[in-house]
């Protein structure tokens, strides 16, 4: 296995720092025997890159259409075709073509400056007319990862150019790192693609579907399903939709919720595991997809529906041996606030595959 190095994300909930210590609960103390992965959340990609990089075939799914194209790269593609010259390139207007400026017409002040729109709009049209699947893969990774960064709070649930602009002092964001251009970004994330795309000598795959909707097979189902707060209400998609709408961006215009001072785009917004009446339900229907696997649910110790609460939902299967593990405080680079919350890892070990 070459040396670990994983990809850095700014994702909301990522596991990336502590992934190590999930991988040796599943496989040094729950002791489970697995040769694929399915990942049903897949989000960053960290849990799915991990397995990876253990020889296991992986199976990444997110409902996202750009989570998907990260997992493509990560997961499923195995080299880097992008090179930062021609990276670059791909601000460049051609003569020939005919370019559309949605994000500079309808995103004026609200995620980045005017210079920054106007490069968004001609880079997407450019990246989505390219052939090379390989290619469109890396410059769209690039892409996502340095709008990320360049963002406070790296979301775009809020209208808050401002604080980006006006920014002095705080605990929330660098100053630096948000006025670097895309160029100077690119470089860091191009050379981080040459580094982490590997061949583990598997076919490994991504996949574009809903949670309840993902059917797929595996020995081992990874489930790090997003979590409610009391205090929050924001969703998933309204974090992310911005990068979904760069994706689908000839759709824009007529998706865009303009009754929201984001202006947040509506492709790909769902209900599933987005409400908390709703969450457990959701989770059985989730657990009986995937009845014949062995289970690992990752979640928080404040979150809404209670561990207490998932835990007694996966025990009336009776066919699982469900044990907690504790991985001590953590707090996600978002919440460095609260010194209360704990990660859980939930390890449902099937007893048909014992």
């Amino acid at each position: 296995m070459p040396d670990i190095i994983l990809p850095k994300t700014r994702y909301y909930g990522s596991k990336r720092k502590i992934i190590d210590k999930i991988w040796n609960i599943i496989v040094n103390e729950a002791n489970l025997e697995f040769d694929s992965v399915l990942d049903v959340f897949g989000g960053s990609a960290s849990f799915s890159y991990y397995a990876k990089l253990n020889q296991k075939q992986v199976l990444y799914n997110d409902i996202f259409q750009f989570n998907t194209i990260i997992g493509r790269k990560l997961i499923e593609q195995n080299t880097n075709e992008l090179t930062y010259e021609n990276a670059v390139k791909l601000f460049e207007r051609l003569p020939e073509v005919n370019y559309l400026n949605h994000i500079a017409e309808y995103y004026n002040d609200i995620y980045f400056t005017d210079e920054e729109n106007n490069q968004i709009d001609i880079y997407i049209q450019n990246v989505l007319a390219l052939e090379n699947e390989n290619v469109k893969c890396s410059a769209l990774y690039i892409l996502f990862q340095s709008c990320l960064m360049k963002r406070p709070y790296n979301l775009f649930h809020r209208r808050n150019l401002n604080m980006r602009l006006n920014y002095k002092k705080g605990n929330f964001g660098n100053k630096q790192t948000w006025e670097r251009s895309f160029q100077e970004l690119f470089i860091r994330f191009i050379k981080e693609l040459d580094k982490v795309c590997i061949d583990n000598g598997r076919i490994n795959t991504a996949y574009n579907f809903s949670a309840l909707n993902c059917h797929l097979g595996a020995d081992l189902v990874y489930i790090d399903p997003p979590y409610f707060k009391k205090e929050s209400s924001t969703s998933y998609h309204s974090k992310y939709h911005f990068l979904e709408g760069l994706v689908n961006y000839y759709d824009i215009p007529n998706n865009i919720n303009f009754n929201k001072k984001n202006k947040e785009i509506n492709i790909n917004a769902s209900r599933e595991f987005e409400d908390k009446t709703n969450f457990l339900n959701d989770l059985r229907i989730l657990i009986s997809n995937h009845i014949d696997s062995h289970i690992v649910i990752s979640y928080r110790n404040n979150g809404i529906p209670s561990i207490e609460e998932i835990s007694e939902l996966l025990r009336s299967f009776n066919l699982f041996n469900v044990v907690e593990y504790n991985l001590g405080k953590y707090n996600y680079a978002l919440n460095k606030n609260n010194e209360f919350n704990e990660e859980i890892l939930l390890i449902c070990k099937n007893l048909n595959k014992i």
